[in-house]
């Protein structure tokens, strides 16, 4: 198994866990999205990075490597914040399930 798979299933994992911690033992939902709030700060200065906002620099001849890595690393962190996504999901399942049966 290639070792980007192996590191999103990570991140996934990570990701659903920590956000699943939040969404049930947090009453605020400031607090609730702390962990969007991390994913979202590296997200950005990824994005910046992306288009040029920090230099340009080349490896050899290989031109563009801030675009590289930034659109590399913004995949995998796009991924691993489905685990947020589907952690959010599962919470509001739960809890409307709850309201029902009350």
């Amino acid at each position: 198994m290639p070792l980007s798979v192996l590191l999103i299933t990570a991140l996934f994992i990570i990701y659903f866990a920590v956000q699943l911690l939040f969404c049930f033992k947090a009453k605020q939902p400031a607090v609730k999205l702390i962990p969007v709030f991390a994913t979202a700060v590296p997200v950005v200065l990824l994005v910046l990075m992306f288009f040029g906002a920090f230099g340009q620099w080349s490896a050899g001849d290989i031109e563009n490597v801030p675009e590289f890595v930034a659109g590399f690393l913004l995949i995998i962190l796009g991924l691993g914040f489905i685990g947020d996504v589907v952690a959010w999901a599962l919470w509001l399942a739960c809890t409307k399930m709850k309201n029902k049966g009350a």
